[in-house]
């Protein structure tokens, strides 16, 4: 059983999904849950966390509406700008829903060159994501790991989880700057990473050139802080929901133990985003 913690839906027509562009046919095109449905039940996941694929509170209540229609959505993971003014009154308004399970930042907000005034705006968000009881989903670049753990060292009991491994640069084999960020990062004991977005990263199902950060990852973090991700419909880019399965599954050190596995596959998106037990 599985639990997909990374999955995005979209519908083109809301006008807010700025880095869609027309010319990548594959993505520019409405991905609603009722295309990834009979996928889902192929594989066996029982429940997925819906991520923000626009950086605004209206896609958000978006994917908290399709929450309601579609109780496979089992929680949801929005976007929010936390420079603005409004952050505190947008992040009250969504985390009415039970289904508000987190909200996804950029790496970028995190960076060391941000005025002050920003860099204390970003503090208070963090603030309030721990007083809400939410989970931070972190994208980052290697080169900003290490920043994103300045701001996570002041509010260490904030659920934080790093999408997609902390996108290390696979194809070239590079380790520097990600393994020193992910290392300081592991360093925090409420901090996770999604085992996500790993064969786009890779060109395809390529196993041999992402087995040795995950092995890393599991060095580092154990089996009880990592999870895992589609990256659908992303993925779709260099394969179908059944190969990211399977790519997954071929990753996962063979010395694991089946109950291990079994956190990485569901148990720990359950407990990071707080779902409720479903039969």
């Amino acid at each position: 059983m599985y639990v997909d913690s990374h999955v995005h839906f979209w519908k083109l027509s809301r006008g807010d999904y700025g880095w869609l562009k027309e010319d990548n046919a594959r993505l520019y095109q409405d991905y609603m849950p009722e295309r990834l449905l009979p996928e889902l039940h192929a594989c066996g996941v029982k429940e997925l966390i819906a991520v923000q694929a626009a950086p605004t509170a209206e896609e958000a209540a978006f994917l908290l509406e399709l929450s309601q229609i579609w109780p496979l959505i089992a929680g949801v993971s929005g976007g929010l700008d936390p420079f603005a003014d409004r952050f505190s009154e947008q992040l009250e308004s969504l985390a009415a829903s039970p289904r508000l399970a987190g909200i996804r930042l950029n790496g970028s907000a995190f960076r060391a060159d941000r005025p002050a005034a920003e860099q204390r705006r970003l503090r208070a968000a963090l603030v309030g994501l721990l007083e809400a009881d939410l989970t931070l989903d972190l994208l980052a670049q290697p080169g900003d790991l290490a920043g994103a753990a300045v701001y996570l060292e002041e509010v260490p009991a904030l659920r934080a989880v790093i999408n997609h491994l902390g996108c290390p640069n696979v194809r070239e084999g590079k380790e520097e700057p990600w393994h020193s960020g992910m290392e300081r990062l592991a360093r925090l004991p409420h901090t996770a990473v999604k085992l996500s977005g790993m064969i786009t990263m890779a060109g395809g199902p390529r196993a041999g050139l992402l087995r040795p950060y995950v092995e890393r990852l599991v060095r580092m973090f154990g089996s009880d802080r990592l999870m895992f991700g589609s990256d659908w419909p992303v993925a779709l880019q260099a394969g179908g929901y059944g190969d990211v399965i399977r790519l997954f599954e071929e990753v996962l050190p063979a010395e694991l133990e089946e109950e291990a596995k079994g956190k990485i596959r569901a148990g720990n998106a359950r407990r990071y985003y707080g779902l409720h037990e479903t039969s």
